[in-house]
């Protein structure tokens, strides 16, 4: 489970890898080995827009072993991907 530099490294890697987008306020990850259908984008930081509030996850700010707080559930969407829960902790997939 690597850092990767962009979204299109990202494609190129394997299961469990991620990148920071947006200046850190957004990270990919790859939940499963098709990176067209097993990818998520998840807010880590507040909204930088003044006034505007955006729900996100708790990050440890870890760029080389990231943590996500809380879980993290992707559901299942028929006929595209199977759906997935668990956890990005000290940079490796938990499924749960």
């Amino acid at each position: 489970m690597t850092l990767r530099k962009d979204l299109d490294d990202l494609d190129s890697g394997q299961k469990g890898d991620w990148c920071f987008l947006n200046n850190d306020e957004n990270i990919a990850i790859r939940y499963g080995d098709d990176p067209f259908k097993h990818l998520v984008i998840i807010p880590i930081a507040e909204s930088s827009t003044p006034g505007l509030v955006r729900q996100h996850w708790e990050w440890n700010g870890n760029k080389d072993a990231p943590s996500l707080t809380p879980s993290i559930l992707v559901k299942p969407y028929p006929g595209w991907n199977e759906g997935w829960h668990g956890y990005l902790t000290d940079g490796k997939l938990i499924t749960v």
